[in-house]
């Protein structure tokens, strides 16, 4: 079995050739203001972007006990990275993050690629970076000194973009600390309130924002004997203490401050084009449906097996299972652009809510809720208004 993983980095950009017309769409789903539409058979062969190093590759054993603990001395950090520009050129397009890195798994994987897929290791270092790089500059879009017609549309395609990347981090499990480095990095100082509501604050929440604090600390949850310790103190004869590391891994030593003007080199018409597009919710709901079955029907196999074959059966199924979650997560996250992707959201949401009495983890199910939460947000963003926006009543599982 030959499976060639494509990089993480190929979420962003490959040589394209788009086109834009002057399409609007009736009734909810109307854009506001009169920025045209963008159609675009976008495609071509993939390239890095830089500061994104590790590729996809499958193992066909267990992460060996190197993998499992790092280092002492690099303590799980990266340096900084070489450049913060994503270096999109004129014609490139944005890829969906979630789709690149499953799209070699067709519809119908086989027991060898579920077990590859489980035991590969995306860079969630990265996609947290990327992550919090997008989100800080969709806001810097938003606001800039001189921006571009069509700057909403901008934003929201980067915050879509950061989306994909948080979901990714939520939903793949820790097996390692680069894992949960990156989970506690993309946490650090995310709202409502940040890690906890300050101490000289009344303790009067709406339901509502209490319900969505509980789901995103649920998302990114390691749980508290996988974390490992903070970096030291400094001592009394230690010096460099301006850049003495707060946290193992700190997405603010890596990135640029917020606020001001825009500081990556990229292409208005790609994040346009990556806005305005979208997947096919029905296929999405059919694979979701499909790795389910197969998550269960290969977890019933291994529980029951008594060739040796359990632990590669027990593998398969959860890769299967973060399959589904990372599709239910994409379901989630773009916009229902008719009534027909309106109602297959809504199926896919019945399927994830069915999914709180089986044994699935906690910060997968908790993801797909939080996904829902951020999302809407972009959605009205980019001009969708009741009822084409998502929601939904959701069995609470926090």
């Amino acid at each position: 079995m030959a499976i060639r993983w494509r990089r993480l980095a190929n979420a962003l950009p490959a040589s394209s050739h788009a086109s834009c017309t002057g399409k609007t769409v009736g009734g909810p789903w109307d854009r506001r203001g009169s920025e045209t539409d963008c159609e675009g058979a976008l495609q071509g062969a993939p390239s890095a972007i830089p500061g994104i190093e590790r590729s996809m590759q499958p193992c066909g054993c267990n992460p060996r006990k190197d993998q499992i603990m790092q280092n002492d001395d690099d303590q799980g950090r990266l340096p900084p990275p070489k450049t913060t520009s994503l270096a999109l050129r004129e014609g490139e397009r944005v890829r969906d993050p979630i789709a690149t890195l499953t799209s070699g798994l067709g519809e119908d994987p086989s027991l060898g690629e579920l077990i590859a897929f489980r035991q590969s290791r995306p860079d969630l270092k990265e996609a947290a970076r990327m992550s919090r790089q997008l989100d800080h500059e969709a806001h810097r879009v938003a606001y800039a000194d001189d921006r571009h017609a069509q700057a909403t549309t901008i934003a929201s395609g980067m915050e879509l973009a950061a989306l994909l990347f948080d979901s990714l981090v939520c939903i793949w499990p820790a097996d390692s600390l680069d894992e949960v480095d990156a989970k506690l990095a993309l946490a650090d100082r995310r709202g409502p309130y940040g890690t906890n509501q300050e101490a000289d604050y009344t303790p009067s929440l709406e339901p509502n924002t209490a319900r969505r604090i509980r789901v995103m600390r649920a998302a990114f949850n390691v749980g508290e004997l996988a974390a490992p310790p903070s970096p030291p103190a400094p001592g009394l004869d230690d010096r460099n203490l301006s850049g003495w590391p707060r946290l193992r891994y700190d997405l603010r030593d890596l990135l640029p401050l917020r606020g001001g003007q825009p500081v990556l080199s990229t292409v208005p018409e790609a994040w346009i084009a990556f806005a305005r597009s979208g997947p096919d919710f029905g296929q999405l709901r059919e694979r979701i449906l499909k790795m389910f079955a197969t998550a269960e029907r290969l977890f019933d196999l291994a529980n029951a097996n008594d060739e040796g074959k359990s632990q590669e059966l027990r593998l398969a199924a959860e890769g299967a299972r973060i399959l589904a979650y990372l599709t239910a997560s994409q379901a989630m996250i773009w916009p229902a652009r008719s009534q027909a992707d309106l109602d297959e959201k809504r199926a896919v949401a019945r399927i994830i809510n069915d999914r709180a009495c089986r044994p699935d983890p906690l910060h997968m199910q908790a993801a797909a809720r939080h996904m829902v939460d951020e999302a809407i947000w972009v959605h009205r963003r980019l001009g969708l208004h009741a009822p084409a926006l998502f929601k939904t009543e959701w069995i609470e599982v926090v």
